[in-house]
C-alpha cells in the first residue's frame, strides 16, 4: 500500500469486503505501507467515484467516505482509519524500511515485522495490504522494491488457532492465467501450514485477488456472500490448491 493509492477502486473493494467480514471480529490492518512512488500513474482509477449510480450502491457509506476523501485532496492511509467505517479495528501503518544499503534493510525488516505482529497480536481477523502481494521467486529482503511483497514465511509466523489472515496479491502474468496462478498460491499457502485457502477475485480495471487463509465458516459464508451482491465484479474462489479444487 502507498498513500497515494488512497482512495482508489482498490479501496473501495478491499474496505467493501472487511466491512462484510469484520463484524464480531477483532480485526487488525495491517497496510504493508511502502513509500510513495511517482513513476507511473497508479492510484489515478478514482473514476469510479464519478459513477454513483454503478457502483455507489454496493457499499454507500465507504463510497462517500472515500469520495470526500479524494475530492479533499488528502488521499493518506490515516483517513482510510475511519471509525465509521471499520469500529474497532486496530491498524499498523509503520513504513516498510527502505533505507540504506541492502544490508541495512535486510536487518531492519525483522524487527519492523515484530512490531506488526506485536501491534496485532490481539486481533483475531488480520488484513495485510502489500503493494504486489506474494513474495516473488527472486524475493530478497534487502532489495529496495522487497517491501512492496510479504513472504511465506511473515504469513506462517501470524498463524495461530483461532485466527484469520486475509491477504492482498495483485495477479500477474503468470503463464496458465488467472485461474492458474490463484490455484498455485493457494498449494505453496497450503505448504506453509494454512489448512483453509480461499480467495475473493476482484476484476475492477485489473486483476486483484484477496486471499482468505484460515477463514472460519462464518467468514467464508460472508465471502461468498459479498460476491453475490457485487455480481461479476467479485467472484468467490474457494478450496484453492486442494486435492479436489473447486472452480
Amino acid at each position: 500500500m502507498q498513500d497515494r493509492y488512497s482512495g482508489d477502486i482498490g479501496d473501495y473493494v478491499k474496505l467493501a469486503i472487511l466491512r462484510a467480514l469484520a463484524p464480531g471480529q477483532q480485526l487488525g490492518v495491517g497496510w504493508w505501507l511502502y513509500p510513495d512512488e511517482d513513476h507511473n500513474g497508479d492510484g489515478r482509477h478514482v473514476g469510479y467515484l464519478d459513477a454513483p449510480q454503478s457502483w455507489r450502491h454496493l457499499d454507500p457509506e465507504t463510497f462517500d467516505h472515500l469520495k470526500t476523501l479524494v475530492s479533499s485532496g488528502r488521499r493518506t492511509v490515516a483517513e482510510l482509519e475511519s471509525e465509521a467505517l471499520l469500529p474497532g479495528a486496530t491498524y499498523f501503518r509503520e513504513l516498510l524500511p527502505t533505507a540504506g544499503p541492502p544490508a541495512a534493510r535486510r536487518a531492519a525488516r525483522p524487527h519492523w515485522f515484530r512490531r506488526l505482529n506485536t501491534a496485532l497480536d490481539t486481533c483475531d481477523l488480520i488484513f495485510l495490504d502489500p503493494d504486489n502481494g506474494f513474495e516473488t521467486s527472486s524475493f530478497n529482503p534487502g532489495a529496495l522494491k522487497s517491501g512492496k511483497s510479504v513472504a511465506l514465511a511473515e504469513l506462517g509466523a501470524l498463524r495461530r488457532p483461532g485466527r484469520a489472515l486475509l491477504v492482498y496479491h495483485h495477479q500477474t502474468r503468470m503463464r496458465g492465467g488467472h485461474d492458474y496462478e490463484l490455484e498455485h498460491w493457494g498449494a505453496r499457502l497450503r505448504a506453509v501450514g494454512f489448512g483453509q485457502v480461499d480467495a475473493l477475485r476482484a476484476s475492477a480495471f485489473s486483476a486483484r485477488a484477496f486471499f482468505l487463509l484460515d477463514g472460519t465458516p462464518d467468514l467464508r459464508m460472508r465471502a461468498a456472500a459479498i460476491c453475490d451482491q457485487w455480481g461479476s465484479r467479485l467472484t468467490w474462489r474457494p478450496d484453492l490448491g486442494g486435492a479436489t479444487s473447486i472452480a
